[in-house]
């Protein structure tokens, strides 16, 4: 292949120098001519050091310019790559000489027909033959996603994207346009007796080419095997370079036992449901798979991720939950300290509860390093970066998780929380509209956007929101608690008594965040009470306190001690 017909790939990022364009997880980057010289004599030199003047000769031959015209080539291109998974730039300054590109370079070979495929959904099975098992179609895909999340060279939708294709008639080709894939694998799943039959289909969807089909027949015992080889011959029509590493990531075994395996299936779809429900269901689904294989490290992972969950949503108190979702966190990486997932979910507690900010960044870097394909890390990393006021980078952590899902409720959702954040109310009620828009019923797209309401000042439209909120969550502390304060700061302090009466009287029930008490009190201008509440909050390891350098709600009393001694102790002082 000539060298003017090549293609390159490193990090998330695909240099084609035919058709002169740069991808990344299939999203175009345009770069001016020169930019883009520099970046291809980069990939094809990665390693070495160029010096200035080679390279103003090969991106200029023949051409007196200066200097200054690479530096603004190079400064254009480390501002398109951004940052490598470990922090550092793709492209080094070697002092008084040149520069080095600085990451791992793979050349692919093109197909015939255009670029290589770059994305990939895997679709819910199909039951034949016996009465439909939607924790097993869905289980399926799922355990086939995992495996192939750890290979950065293309995009795999996560499950819960294709979760709500589970059982759906439309077929896999009007299901891939949806979710803006390259190509989708389906099967079907057929059991009689102790055997097992998998059909599987790969399909191209430019121009509808089958890619690769097969049927596997088993005993259900040899589940994982059928897993092992779909996942192989995937990559190999993909023809996808593995390394030694993704080889072994690929056919890696986390129980040997049906019977644990049968319920982390059922654990995993009991928790994509998200909710507290559902989180309950998973958490005795994952206990039992813990039973049967003490060292079933995924199904402590799930384990963490549905106390967290039950944390985050402030279903449960933070000291139940939290701590049990670290203790199943780290257990889980005693066991295989591979999985991503796990980093992430004991990331997401050093952050929201052990208030350990250099530890969460560094599992967070690690979860992604380890698979940059999981959105929920993407989407977790975000929460942190935003609560330390770090905006730009929260945003393109959400970006890149859209990226992987553009449906996602909960991407599209925070794709706006940095945006509030920063005070850019405008820009947060355009995205929360378009939320919207994708499910009219989302509770939590209804108070986010109540929320940026009301700090715009607009009262009635933040109040209607809110009443929408309350009503779909039915009557969610959380929600009551947004909309007393959206009463308290419009002048309707009646109204706002009357909720803070009514989360008191619920707290006698069910858990009720004193964060959530303290915002409304603080929306009255009661400040004694706001901050007595908001020392509930810091005692009992309130979740909600990740946001407290950031949120708005407590813009009116920054400059108070009391509010600095609570920043100061959770380590968030500017």
């Amino acid at each position: 292949m000539d060298s003017t017909n090549r293609q390159y790939e490193f990090g998330p990022f695909l240099v084609d120098s035919s058709e002169r364009l740069l991808l990344r997880n299939n999203q175009l980057f345009p770069l001016p001519p020169k930019v883009f010289e520099t970046l291809l004599i980069f990939v094809q030199h990665n390693g070495h050091v160029l010096d200035k003047d080679e390279l103003l000769n090969r991106v200029w031959p023949n051409t007196v310019v200066e200097e200054s015209n690479l530096t603004q080539a190079v400064y254009a291109l480390r501002k398109a790559l951004g940052q490598r998974p470990d922090g550092h730039p793709y492209i080094e300054t070697i002092p008084r000489r040149g520069y080095r590109f600085m990451a791992e370079v793979r050349e692919v070979r093109q197909g015939a027909s255009g670029l290589p495929l770059r994305s990939l959904a895997v679709l819910p099975f199909k039951s034949l033959g016996i009465e439909a098992n939607e924790y097993f179609e869905v289980g399926m895909a799922n355990a086939l996603i995992t495996k192939l999340s750890n290979i950065p060279q293309i995009t795999i939708r996560p499950t819960s994207a294709v979760l709500k294709y589970a059982g759906h008639q439309s077929d896999a080709l009007s299901i891939g346009r949806e979710l803006d894939v390259d190509s989708v694998l389906e099967g079907t799943i057929e059991r009689y007796e102790d055997r097992i039959r998998v059909n599987v289909q790969l399909t191209r969807l430019r121009d509808h080419a089958p890619l690769w089909g097969e049927m596997f027949e088993e005993q259900f015992t040899n589940i994982f095997a059928v897993e092992d080889s779909i996942s192989e011959q995937v990559t190999r029509v993909l023809k996808l370079k593995l390394s030694g590493e993704e080889k072994k990531q690929l056919t890696k075994r986390y129980t040997e036992s049906v019977k644990a395996y049968q319920a982390y299936l059922r654990g995993r779809y009991f928790w994509d449901k998200r909710t507290e429900e559902g989180m309950v269901k998973s958490i005795s689904y994952f206990e039992e798979a813990i039973e049967t294989d003490p060292a079933y490290a995924q199904a402590y992972s799930g384990l963490a991720d549905a106390h967290l969950l039950l944390g985050a949503y402030r279903a449960r108190p933070p000291r139940e939950t939290f701590p049990k979702a670290k203790a199943a966190a780290v257990t889980a990486l005693e066991i295989d300290d591979q999985l991503a997932e796990a980093h992430s979910s004991l990331a997401y507690v050093k952050a929201c509860y052990d208030w350990d900010w250099s530890g969460a960044e560094e599992e967070f870097r690690r979860a992604l390093e380890l698979n940059p394909n999981y959105a929920i890390a993407h989407i977790w990393y975000s929460d942190y970066l935003s609560a330390v006021g770090r905006f730009d980078e929260a945003l393109a952590e959400v970006e890149r998780a859209l990226e992987l899902d553009s449906l996602s409720l909960i991407s599209n959702l925070n794709l706006a929380l940095p945006l509030y954040f920063a005070r850019q109310y405008g820009r947060a009620i355009e995205q929360l509209q378009k939320t919207l828009e994708l499910d009219p019923n989302y509770a939590l797209g209804h108070w986010s956007l109540g929320r940026a309401y009301r700090q715009e000042g607009k009262f009635d439209e933040a109040i209607a929101e809110l009443h929408k909120a309350v009503s779909l969550s039915g009557k969610s502390p959380l929600m009551l608690a947004a909309l007393g304060r959206a009463f308290a700061v419009s002048g309707e302090t009646e109204k706002a008594r009357k909720i803070l009466a009514e989360l008191k009287k619920v707290s006698r029930q069910r858990y009720v965040s004193p964060y959530d008490i303290a915002t409304v009190y603080v929306g009255l201008g009661e400040k004694d009470q706001a901050f007595e509440s908001l020392n509930e909050a810091f005692e009992e390891r309130s979740g909600r306190l990740l946001f407290l350098k950031v949120d708005p709600y407590w813009d009116g009393v920054r400059s108070d001690p009391r509010f600095l001694s609570v920043l100061d102790r959770v380590g968030l002082t500017v």
